[in-house]
């Protein structure tokens, strides 16, 4: 009789999967440390000889600037000065200022005299009685 174990702690794919783990390290530590250090490219570098000429070398035509028809040209004089703008609202007042010095007393006047009174007018005379 057989007997087939279908339960879900089955860990039959451990191993398996820590072998390949292994191997796939020893397989890369094996490139890094053996493999690409023999690989190197010898570069043999050439001898190079540089003469200098004994003649000087010829100068370079001079450069003439042409000024293109977009560029600015000199400023030019200055114009006349405008007219002068409105004036201004006027400020606040200011702060009074201090008291000048008192003034001199006056001179007292002279009191006026009264008048002497008047004389009495002279009596009339007495009309005659009619009759």
């Amino acid at each position: 009789m057989s007997v087939n174990s279908t339960e879900p702690s089955d860990s039959g794919w451990a191993p398996i999967a820590i072998v390949l783990t292994v191997l796939v390290v020893a397989l890369l530590m094996g490139y890094f440390f053996w493999y690409a250090p023999s690989t190197q490219v010898s570069a043999n570098t050439p001898n190079v000889t540089v003469n200098a000429p004994t003649t000087p070398a010829p100068a370079p035509p001079s450069t003439v600037v042409v000024p293109s028809p977009g560029a600015p040209g000199p400023s030019g004089p200055a114009g006349p000065a405008g007219a002068p703008g409105p004036s201004g609202a006027p400020g606040p007042s200011g702060a009074p200022g201090p008291s000048g010095p008192a003034g001199s007393s006056g001179s007292s006047g002279d009191t006026g005299s009264t008048g002497s009174t008047g004389s009495t007018g002279s009596t009339g005379t007495s009309g005659s009685g009619g009759g």
